[in-house]
């Protein structure tokens, strides 16, 4: 289930929405850019449990985790849009997460990725970066990454059933 901020308008058939409805089965993504799936642990009522979040900005994806303690993070895959024949949406899990240096070109990006099993560092476009000192790690994945270009499980890796 989804929830939506207050002004926002999902655009589902209208026999399957009611006046003032906040919570959604389904979800639309508009935005050809990338979108992130984070998955981190919350408390309700007294129990941890998983929580899912689409997040459609590199930035608001940086916002999130200044307030989610490391120890919770259990994943964050990186959705790319795909043009051409077959499914419109690819999923990679991010092996690391960094924030650039200080003083670093703007053309990098407000964060840099790893995906599964590449060693590559990259920009949110996809683009190979070099290393360069100063950079802060940002997030880790505690498990195997995912396979590139395979099939990708659908739990975070190490979170599996």
């Amino acid at each position: 289930m989804f929830i939506t901020a207050p002004g926002l308008v999902q655009h589902l058939h209208p026999s399957q929405v009611a006046p003032r409805q906040t919570h959604w089965p389904a979800i639309t993504l508009a935005l050809e850019r990338p979108w992130y799936l984070l998955v981190h642990q919350v408390v309700c009522r007294g129990q941890k449990r998983s929580q899912t979040s689409l997040v459609a900005w590199d930035t608001a994806l940086l916002d999130l985790l200044a307030h989610i303690p490391v120890a919770d993070l259990c994943g964050i895959a990186r959705l790319d849009r795909r043009h051409g024949a077959g499914p419109s949406w690819a999923l990679q899990w991010i092996s690391a997460l960094w924030a650039p240096a200080p003083g670093e070109s703007s053309a990098v990006g407000p964060l840099l990725f790893q995906l599964g099993a590449d060693p590559q560092l990259r920009t949110t476009h996809g683009l190979p970066v070099a290393e360069a000192p100063g950079r802060r790690l940002l997030y880790q994945a505690s498990g195997p990454p995912a396979p590139v270009g395979g099939v990708v499980s659908p739990w975070p890796p190490g979170a599996r059933p």
